[in-house]
């Protein structure tokens, strides 16, 4: 089968995995978002952020930001760590979407009665993002990571150049290596960043209006886990 034929192939299952990239990035920017809130402006899964941010407090000599943003680097290190080590030992690696379930639901715990939030909601929330990330990255054979969007944002514009905007004089493209973007490649990456949006401006209503407001994404983290266990996701595996 040609690498045309293989990715057109695909092209059915794009219904499927915008499903599970639309669930996935809402529990993302929802949980991202109501971090953010929650604990004062650190990010619990955009570490390009919290990176830049550990440079700034170590310039300004702000020690105690610093303690934190740099605990929430190490937790989300130590979480990948941790997912990455059980999902190699699980049978159906979706399955670890419930141990992430299972973490946020603590942290809810947490969020309703710890005086300081940051000492163990911050981090639980991270370890749980890091664990969403190592468990499912490729959505009908396109590498896709629902926990940030940077890289997405970039996979679509490229991908919407390459199958709309891109015309070869001639009948051959510049690289026989290089086929048209299919559907997929176009919408996955879209449907990841939208969501996200969706799901932080969700987030910031909910931690404003909701007695519990990190019960929404574990609902969607078990329909996500059903769907996938039950669907299949051969495809979706790392």
């Amino acid at each position: 089968m040609s690498i045309v034929q293989a990715r057109a192939a695909r092209e059915p299952a794009v219904g499927v995995a915008a499903r599970r990239i639309l669930s996935l990035g809402l529990v993302a920017g929802y949980i991202g978002a109501l971090g953010f809130v929650d604990l004062h402006g650190i990010y619990t899964a955009a570490m390009t952020g919290n990176t830049v941010q550990l440079g700034l407090d170590l310039v300004r000599g702000e020690w105690t930001r610093f303690a934190i943003v740099g605990a929430t680097l190490g937790s989300f290190f130590c979480g990948g760590l941790l997912s990455s080590f059980i999902r190699r030992r699980l049978e159906h690696p979706a399955f670890e979407l419930l141990i992430m379930a299972a973490l946020v639901l603590v942290a809810q715990a947490v969020r309703s009665v710890a005086p300081d939030r940051s000492a163990l909601e911050l981090p639980l929330l991270a370890v749980a993002l890091a664990m969403q990330g190592e468990t499912i990255s490729r959505f009908a054979g396109v590498p896709i990571q629902t926990i940030v969007v940077t890289s997405n944002l970039l996979k679509f514009a490229d991908a919407v150049v390459g199958r709309y905007l891109f015309f070869e004089k001639g009948a051959a493209r510049r690289r026989a290596a290089e086929p048209r973007p299919t559907r997929a490649d176009v919408v996955l990456p879209g449907c990841a960043w939208l969501a996200y949006a969706i799901g932080g401006a969700s987030g910031v209503w909910a931690s404003g209006h909701l007695v519990l407001p990190l019960l929404a994404p574990v609902v969607l983290l078990a329909a996500t886990t059903l769907d996938l266990r039950v669907a299949g996701a051969v495809d979706n595996a790392r």
